[in-house]
């Protein structure tokens, strides 16, 4: 748990256990340490080094040994803010580049067909990216939703449709047929019809069709998500949904 939160913050797996093993046995030579923390002893002096300069470890030289220190816990919520302040720079010195970047980006020279999103970051990536290509008074068509959508982003979805529905963006969602008790929020949304699947062709994966786009999602395990742009594509994904559209019950 503890090493989760760590990691998020930029520490590496070997930092970490080094900060650890520092807590527990307090000022030492690099010897008990490197048992401690099971690390690689060619590699302790360059992790102290690097947490040195992070601020998160100090040293005082004894009769000519070096002797670390952890510092206070505490150190690591301001080691967090000068992160901050950093990204806050670096978000300056973007804003700046980008327009430089967007006057040389051809985008009809680049258009790419098909896209792949991992993990949780990139499933937020693709909705994000469907709302930026649709606009007020658009439909997007989403077919075989699962329950387990719902279970594991139902804050997040809520969320997204909030934004949907003030941009006046359409959506009729075909619903797996076990989700009729976590989707009743949906039917009570603006610009919003809901159906659900014969429990014969439910699935664990949805699609999503929407002007020339595609979108294949899969959130059983770690998500996994694509993006085609092809109106070829995605003409014959919008016939598939209306075809259920019409067997579909509410």
């Amino acid at each position: 748990m503890y090493e989760d939160v760590l990691s998020e913050i930029g520490l590496t797996k070997s930092e970490i256990a080094v900060y650890f093993a520092l807590l527990e046995i307090g000022s030492s030579t690099t010897g008990p340490i490197i048992k401690k923390a099971k690390i690689a002893s060619g590699k302790a002096y360059l992790i102290l080094d690097k947490l040195i300069e992070k601020g998160l470890v100090t040293y005082a030289i004894k009769s000519g040994v070096k002797y670390y220190q952890a510092k206070d816990p505490e150190r690591l919520l301001d080691y967090l803010k000068e992160k901050e302040i950093q990204l806050k720079k670096k978000e300056k010195q973007l804003e700046t580049v980008i327009p430089k970047l967007k006057s040389q980006y051809k985008e009809i020279a680049y258009k790419p067909v098909a896209e792949v999103f991992e993990g949780v970051k990139g499933f937020k990536t693709l909705l994000e990216e469907e709302l930026k290509q649709l606009k007020r008074g658009d439909t997007i068509n989403l077919t075989g939703v699962p329950k387990t959508a719902l279970e594991k982003f139902q804050g997040y979805l809520l969320y997204w449709n909030k934004k949907r529905i003030k941009a006046g963006i359409k959506m009729k969602i075909i619903y797996n047929h076990d989700c009729k008790r976590l989707a009743r929020k949906r039917d009570k949304m603006p610009l919003t019809e809901v159906k659900y699947m014969k429990e014969s062709l439910e699935t664990p994966a949805w699609t999503a069709v929407f002007k020339d786009y595609v979108t294949i999602k899969n959130v059983q395990a770690t998500p996994v998500c694509f993006l085609i742009k092809n109106k070829e594509t995605a003409d014959s994904y919008k016939k598939y949904f209306n075809m259920l559209w019409k067997i579909a019950t509410k």
